[in-house]
């Protein structure tokens, strides 16, 4: 048998392997069988037909058969659209005397049948000589991938894509890989490696385009092709499903020889289809390798050996449509010419003729590879068809040919298109700017000096020593280049420069100082910017800061120093990133804090991630002082720019180039402008403009000879120019424009500018024509059309001449408060209509109108406190309706934090006003208008404190629904009684409270409860209790979300890193628990006889760490699935020497810091100790300071670590706080008397709380204290909310939540560290005192049926009643509880005369309640009773209509007492009735209803004997919020919540609520009463059907809350806004009506449980220990 292996479908090398001539033996037996699939056998005598198969004869050119000789000597290693085979070996071994054959590969992608070289057997009788190798690493083709594969993704967001597309029998492998070799793989294994491309994402594709199947052909063309490459570019996945996004970046195709047609045909096809225009439109190049775009003769070769094949090969239409001539081709062509224009093209074609038998020919001739188009780049390659796309190495001139082109359209794309990907993922890129809050825009910067920059400039930096050493990627070079040099040097060109290049090349971001900006000088701004840029291009770091559990949405207002540790040493720095990063920063030195950035940077040296530095400043004696001792911890390069002759020589001879004047004066400019400059680029740039002007050599001779050398007197002489030129009025104006550009807070644009000159100035028919003639060139109008100076210098010459031009800073400041001031105070309030989101016409209008609100207040900070004037200018828009408005526009603008900025403004301004009052005639104070402002100022923040949520998504409830929630006597208030018109349309009555507090909430545990500590996360907080119960309570509304048993007393607890997990230490197990199902996750079994001090997540909430009373350090490992403790380093804590002595440190105090690599221990005999984990060592014992100890020590009380630094803060045994940095000893102390302390997330601040019950709140930084809130009751634990804008403590049962003005001050501004600002100072000029009035809560509420008078009970056991109607509507008391524990339960009859109560003991006592005359209410006991109270507690109370009889249900029992008898003589009856809401039959006064969520029963009140039972149709819940088991098909179990009845008594709203749910999913469900009006006289049971509700409706409703007249559903909706749906109202015409919310500080879930709505629409809620009434207008009229 002779053994013949089938063909690949895909193309081969045809040179042993691409090394050289082959070598080896063919041998062709007799009487054999050759396989014809993988082995199936032909007889050998067909072997010689087989070789006339291929054309041997068509070859030889005659028609005779070739003899053995002929073939042997005339086989083609190289094979074209021809028959010739080409023989490679394998190591495949064959069957014995049989021989192996392979794939025939013809050039251009052609493969057939061939036979395989091996080693001869004995018996054989031909030899064709092949060149032996291994194939361990060549490629299977029938495995090669079809579709689109990815070969390389880069660890950066690619900027483009380059997709490779075989040719006609090739593979998405093979047809690259010379010989077949995985290695060489070009796309693969070459292009990642070089500089650019690397960046790229590289794919092939895969089509099916062999020959040599058998049987019918298939109707298969370059269309079809084209087509699956098209819709594999829509579909196509990664290996993890996900899509590959194609078409979202620009596209670079490479296609061989065919397959470059089929690139052509999808860009044709896909220009007129809507499915795919988008794709192909990110198509930018087309790289042709050998494509015949005319055809070839060889095609039609092809197809006659095929169809002579004895194989049964069949020809192919996708060959046909290869002819010369072709239609395909020619319509293919045709259509392409009009679309490649839009494209770059670049065409390679063969020189070298490929082997076909015994002759060599072009198989693509140049005239058919190449398409003649003006724009098309064509280039020759040493290589013949079937090598055109394959190489030896990456120094193979061909390849260096495509590398380079391909090379230069990846910086072309990127250069010209580098946004395309922002724009296609517009969703993704706005989460980045929503976190890090930075704009789209952030490279206008870069583009204002990029097009100052002259070509031919800067390129010395490129061969600088020091720079090409920082630049190395290599490890050995400096991480960080310091690049300093003199003002107006051309820095910030030579910086632009320098990111431009590396852009093309690497992985760059950048960032720009700007002095003319406040908001650009930022080091927040800087880092957010960094970071956007870094995601941009990084995508697992995108990925990672998604999955930060931040505290807030934003990061715009995160300090530096936080960015700086969360972003980047917590999270970049961390990733292992093989690309390295660039960051350029330039102008360092016009930052707010230089010196704090430098210091910052030297964590890069930590990085894992390659980090390149540079930063560009002027050399100040301040950064020269940090970068030496920056330069000890982390290596440092300088490179002063002292030299920059050559560059401003370029720079000249370019500008002057088009001059008309002789070469010889020519070159005399430019070495007189050279000379001149010395270095600086900007006087030759002014200086020139003063050159080019001139007509005459006589104009330029004078002109060289009068140009100053220095910059300041080139400013004076501009200065001159300008005031000889222009006349007063002109002189005036340009002083005005200097203002804006010299004061503004930002720059403006041309627009804002135009507006804010007028009316003073008239309208100007070109602006920058106008600029530059009344400024000359001391501004500059940048490529957004923004007002700049053209340089700080020149800024410090304007704010210091004594020309008409001249900037007296404050003065101007005025100025500019005067008209942003004047401005907002032309905004008026719109009217009911006009009150939408966007709606302000002024801010559509006006451009100036957005800077103007938003900056008054940064003006305000610059006015001298001389002038009165900006203060009577102030009290006055304060009291204008403008003031609304305003607001309402921030809201709109989303531009609320300018609320904080302008409260500091005024309240630093209010300090310098009475500073300068201190010194002159009181007669001549201002004190009303000071007032005013102080008061504004506290306001202003409480009004983004408590309402800012509102604002932001209603804005224009500023004008109606938020007022009437304030206090009586807050300027918001008062403002709106003066401003809106009687009556009001919300008011809210029953609040005693007439000044603002900064109570948020009082939550009750329960009296038997003791609560321990307390511990927040992101949107929960834990209260921990004596018992071991941990409640976990919803930040937001305070609903209890889960109580968690541990059942054994608890010592630590804490939240995980990312909120989802909770630890708790108890006396025998650590318990895990996820916080959303409350399920335990881990158990871990505790070391016996060890206690826990803390305990807390650490190594990516992976592990968890302990500190123990036995003096040892445990971790527990969350990766294993039986976590055990295990203890770290037995060197821990053995130093027991403290002073002279020895002594037995017990451990009483453990904190572990934010990484816990180190720990603080307290003892009570030695000093506090810091130690390092790992390694351990001992870092230091604090010594108390001389002053208060002398040389000793004092026992700490509490310690804790400050997040963000070394230091460590503490509690010295007797009150004293003190900060101690461990590393280099230095200590500050102060007497606080405090028995507690905490710190906030980000260490701005600390708390303490003392024995008194006072909180104390202190700036860190300058260690003072700014806040003081006096309550009643000892703390047992005090912690700040992750956002730091609220503490919660603890007393006794309660847990307090407050918002200090403090907190949301400076949460809501955007500032560094504000060492040493005046801003900051304010807030330890003065101590905020606050008294907190806490009263006992309302736990009960009865509603006088369609009365007046309400009853309430309280926590302290007082029952008093309220008049919701007339009055002042104060709680009036009626009795007080000897107990004084809680009152559970009141209900009064529906006479109103009888009053029942029901205590927290058992207690339960009716009451006589009567209303003398005078208004004094008398009470007269009727009847009481002391119950056992059942473990499920009294459940319900109610009176009959006239008060004689009593129900009381009691856990599952229910018992009616028949009262007017004395209590022992009154009877009693009794029934079980689990699981039931009872209530008063609405119009039959002897019945009540029992409705349990399936069944209504009906009894009658005297005897509670059943006379009617009802099915209840309810509803069925469904979802993630309810736990249903796969297995059950029975409808979920709910209960019911409440029940209300309809005033007129016609309907029941019962809400349901799913019984096994552990959020509060709320199902509204409404019953007509006449369904059980009259009682049915048929059997039962009846079924009660409800009146639907739509799903629309139901998916709004937050609480129902019952119905009003006009068959009105009312109801609180998920934003907690008071709205109504009317009842079968049609959702296309009638929509859900909002009238009001409930604030946040409303949103208590206690509260919220009691409210009640009234039949005229009156709205009751407790709110802190009083009933509060709300009336809205809307509401009662309907």
């Amino acid at each position: 048998m002779t053994w013949l292996k089938s063909a690949y479908p895909g193309e081969l090398p045809g040179k042993g392997l691409g090394t050289g001539p082959q070598t080896g033996n063919l041998t062709w037996g007799a009487n054999r069988l050759i396989p014809t699939n993988r082995y199936s056998y032909l007889p050998s005598r067909d072997c010689e037909n087989y070789a006339n198969m291929w054309g041997i004869k068509k070859r030889l050119g005659r028609g005779r058969s070739p003899s053995r000789k002929e073939l042997s000597t005339n086989a083609s290693p190289e094979p074209s659209f021809s028959s010739v085979v080409t023989l490679a070996k394998t190591n495949d071994e064959p069957p014995a005397n049989e021989i192996p054959t392979d794939v025939i590969s013809v050039s251009g992608g052609l493969e057939l049948l061939a036979p395989t070289p091996t080693t001869v057997r004995s018996n054989s009788t031909f030899i064709v000589p092949v060149k032996s190798r291994s194939r361990s690493r060549s490629l299977q083709r029938p495995n090669d991938p079809l579709g689109l594969t990815v070969v390389h993704e880069p660890e950066t967001s690619p900027p483009l894509d380059i997709i490779f597309v075989h040719g006609l029998g090739g593979t998405s492998r093979a047809t690259w890989s010379k010989g077949r070799d995985i290695e060489y793989f070009w796309p693969e294994k070459w292009l990642p490696l070089e500089p650019g491309i690397r960046t790229a994402r590289i794919l092939t594709f895969g089509y099916n385009a062999s020959f040599s199947s058998t049987g019918p052909a298939p109707i298969t063309g370059i269309a079809d092709f084209a087509k699956d490459l098209l819709y594999s570019m829509k579909f196509a996945k990664d290996q993890h499903l996900e899509e590959l996004e194609i078409g979202q970046r620009p596209i670079i195709f490479v296609g061989h020889s065919m397959g470059g047609l089929i690139v052509k045909q999808a860009y044709v096809l896909g220009q007129n289809d809507e499915k795919y225009s988008t794709i192909v439109s990110s198509i930018s190049a087309i790289l042709f390798l050998a494509t015949p775009h005319r055809g070839s003769n060889l095609a039609e070769v092809l197809n006659r050996i095929l169809t002579a094949s004895i194989f049964n090969h069949s020809p192919k239409l996708f060959i046909s449509e290869l002819s010369n001539g072709s239609q395909r081709i020619e319509a293919l062509n045709d259509a392409f010419r009009h679309v490649a224009p839009r494209i770059d093209i670049l065409s390679f074609y063969e020189t070298l003729q490929t082997s076909v038998g015994p002759k060599k020919m072009m198989v693509v001739e140049k005239s058919s590879a190449t398409l003649g188009y003006p724009d098309e780049i064509s280039k020759s390659l040493d290589a013949d068809h079937h090598n055109v796309c394959k190489f030896e190495s990456t120094e193979d001139p061909n390849y260096i040919s495509v590398r380079n082109a391909l090379k230069t359209l990846v910086t072309t794309i990127r250069a010209n298109g580098q946004h395309l990907l922002r724009a296609q993922k517009k969703a993704q890129v706005e989460q980045l700017e929503t976190l890090l809050a930075v704009s789209e825009n952030h490279q206008d910067d870069l583009d204002f000096f990029r097009k100052r920059w002259t070509p031919g400039t800067c390129d010395w930096i490129l061969s600088s020593p020091s720079f090409k050493k920082w630049a190395n990627e290599s490890e050995d070079g400096p991480k960080m280049l310091w690049l300093h040099a003199l003002p107006a040097s051309g820095k910030s060109i030579l910086s632009s420069f320098i990111a431009n290049h590396l852009l093309q090349e690497t992985f760059c971001v950048y960032y720009f100082f700007r002095f003319g900006d406040q908001s650009k000088r930022s080091l927040s701004t800087c880092l957010r910017t960094i970071a956007f840029q870094i995601a941009e291009q990084l995508p697992q770091f995108c990925r990672a800061l998604k999955d930060i559990r931040f505290s807030s949405k934003t990061l715009e207002k995160t300090d530096a120093k936080t960015i700086w540790e969360k972003v980047f040493i917590g999270v970049l720095f961390r990733m292992e990133v093989t690309t390295t990063m660039y960051w350029i920063i330039d102008a360092i030195d016009e930052s707010d804090h230089p010196q704090l950035l430098v210091e910052m940077m030297q964590s890069i040296s930590t990085s894992l991630a390659p980090i390149k530095l540079l930063l560009v400043s002027r050399q100040t004696p301040e950064l020269i002082s940090t970068f030496d001792r920056l330069s000890v911890v982390a290596p440092v390069a300088y490179l002063p720019l002292e030299d920059t002759k050559n560059d401003i020589r370029i720079y000249v001879e370019k500008e002057i180039q088009y001059m008309h004047a002789p070469p010889e004066f020519k070159s005399q400019i430019v070495e007189k402008m050279v000379a001149g400059a010395n270095g600086n680029f900007l006087w030759a740039s002014l200086a020139l403009v003063e050159v080019m002007k001139c007509n005459t050599q006589e104009d330029l001779d004078e002109t060289l000879e009068d140009i100053p050398t220095g910059m300041e007197q080139l400013y004076q002489q501009m200065e001159r120019t300008i005031m000889e030129r222009t006349r007063p009025r002109d002189q005036k104006l340009g002083q005005m424009i200097l203002t804006w550009a010299v004061c503004a807070r930002r720059p403006i644009n041309l627009k804002e500018l135009a507006q804010a000159l007028q009316p003073e100035f008239s309208v100007m028919l070109d602006l920058k024509f106008t600029i530059s003639r009344v400024c000359g060139q001391f501004v500059v109008i940048d490529s957004s059309d923004q007002l700049v100076m053209v340089h700080k210098t020149a800024r410090d010459h304007i704010i210091s001449t004594d020309s008409a031009l001249a900037v007296r800073v404050t003065e101007s400041h005025e100025k500019l408060f005067t008209k942003c001031l004047s401005v907002s105070e032309q905004m008026q309030p719109r009217r009911d209509s006009d009150r939408r989101p966007g709606n302000q016409k002024a801010s559509e209008n006006q451009d100036f109108v957005r800077y103007a609100t938003t900056s008054w207040a940064y003006h305000l900070n610059m006015i001298s406190p001389e002038s009165d004037v900006p203060l009577l200018l102030l009290s006055k828009f304060l009291k204008s309706p403008s003031l609304f408005a305003w607001i309402v526009s921030l809201a709109q603008q989303n531009q609320l934090r300018v609320l904080v900025s302008s409260s500091k403004s005024m309240s630093l301004y209010v300090r310098r006003k009475k500073g300068r009052y201190a010194g002159t005639n009181p007669m001549l104070h201002r004190l009303n208008e000071v007032e005013l402002l102080e008061s504004w100022a506290t306001d202003l923040i409480k009004l983004l404190g408590k309402f800012g949520l509102n604002l932001t998504a209603n804005p224009t409830s500023m004008y109606q629904q938020i007022p009437p929630f304030c206090p009586k006597n807050s300027m918001i208030y008062q403002h709106f009684k003066q401003t809106t018109p009687l009556p009001h349309p919300l008011a809210v009555d029953g609040i005693s409270k007439t000044v603002w507090d900064d109570s948020l909430a009082k939550l009750s545990l329960g009296p038997d409860s003791q609560t321990l500590a307390i511990v927040c996360s992101r949107d929960r907080f834990a209260v921990l209790t004596a018992a071991g119960s941990i409640v976990l309570y919803d930040s937001t509304t305070f609903e209890v979300k889960q109580t968690l048993e541990h059942a054994e007393r608890v010592c630590a607890m804490s939240f995980s890193s990312n909120s989802d997990l909770l630890v708790t230490y108890g006396f025998r197990t650590t318990k895990v628990w996820s916080i959303h199902t409350g399920h335990v996750m881990y158990q871990i079994r505790n070391p016996i006889r060890s206690r826990a001090f803390t305990i807390a997540f650490s190594a990516g909430d992976t592990e968890l760490i302990i500190g123990s009373n036995d003096h040892v350090i445990r971790v527990a490992r969350l990766t294993v699935t039986n976590p055990v403790w295990s203890e770290l380093d037995q060197g821990i804590f053995k130093d027991d020497t403290a002073l002279d002595r020895n002594v037995n440190n017990v451990p009483w105090r453990i904190a572990f810091n934010s990484d816990a690599s180190c720990v603080a221990v307290a003892y009570r005999g030695s000093p506090l100790c810091i130690w390092a984990l790992d390694p351990p060592e001992l870092i230091g014992r604090c010594m108390r300071n001389q002053e208060y100890a002398g040389n000793s020590w004092t026992v700490v009380d509490q310690v804790v670590w400050h997040p963000k630094s070394e230091e460590v803060l503490g509690l010295y045994m007797g009150g004293h706080v003190f900060r101690w940095n461990p590393y280099d000893n230095t200590q500050q102390e102060l007497q606080a008397e405090a028995s507690i302390l905490a710190s906030s997330p980000e260490g701005k601040f600390f708390a303490t709380g003392d024995s008194n019950g006072t909180i104390k709140l202190y700036n860190f930084d300058h260690f003072t204290l700014i806040y003081r809130l006096s309550c009643e009751n000892m703390m047992n634990d005090i912690c700040f909310s992750p956002d730091s804008k609220r503490l919660y403590d603890l007393r006794g049962q309660f847990c307090n939540i407050w918002e200090p003005n403090a907190l949301i001050r400076v949460d809501e501004t955007n500032e560094e560290s504000d060492v040493g600002s005046e801003v900051a100072s304010l807030q330890t000029a003065a101590i905020s005192e606050v008294v907190a009035e806490v009263r006992d809560q309302i736990t009960a509420i009865a509603v006088q049926f369609r009365g007046r008078y309400q009853a309430i009970g309280n926590e302290g056991g007082v029952v008093s009643i309220v008049d919701s109607l007339e009055g002042d509507h104060v709680a009036v008391q009626l009795w007080k509880s000897p107990a004084m524990l809680s009152i559970e339960y009141l209900d009064w009859s529906s006479d109103g005369n009888y009053l029942a109560c029901a205590e927290l003991t058992g207690k339960v006592i009716v009451k006589k309640v009567s209303l003398e005359s005078g208004q004094k209410w008398t009470i007269e006991p009727v009847f009481d009773v002391k119950l056992n109270v059942s473990s499920e507690g009294i459940q319900q109370v109610l009176l009959n209509s006239n008060g004689n009889i009593l129900l009381v249900k009691n856990g599952p029992e229910v018992t009616v007492w028949f009262l007017g008898l004395p209590s022992s003589d009154a009877h009693s009856k009794s029934i079980t009735s689990p699981g039931t809401t009872w209530v008063k039959h609405p119009t039959d006064s002897t019945l009540l209803l029992a409705f349990s969520p399936s069944l209504l029963r009906v009894y009658v009140w005297e005897d509670l004997s059943e006379i009617a039972m009802f099915n209840i149709d309810g509803p069925t819940f469904f979802g993630p919020d309810v736990n249903q088991t796969s297995d059950s098909t029975d409808k979920p179990t709910t209960k019911i919540n409440n029940i209300f009845t309809y005033p007129l008594g016609s309907s029941f709203v019962i809400d349901f609520i799913p019984a096994t749910s552990k959020s509060q999913s709320h199902l509204t469900s409404l019953f007509e009463t006449s369904s059980i009006t009259p009682l049915p006289t048929t059997a039962p049971p009846f079924t009660l059907t409800p009146t639907q509700i739509p799903p629309e409706i139901q998916q709004q409703i937050a609480m129902p809350l019952g119905i009003l007249p006009k068959q009105r559903l009312i109801f609180l909706d998920k934003d907690y806004w008071m709205c109504s749906w009317r009842l079968g109202a049609s959702l296309s015409t009638e929509k859900v009506q909002r009238y009001y919310f409930l604030p946040k500080d409303w949103l208590n879930v206690e509260c919220l449980e009691l409210c009640a709505l009234l039949a005229d629409g009156r709205f009751l809620i407790p709110n802190n220990g009083e009933l509060a009434i709300i009336k809205s207008a809307g509401l009662s009229h309907g």
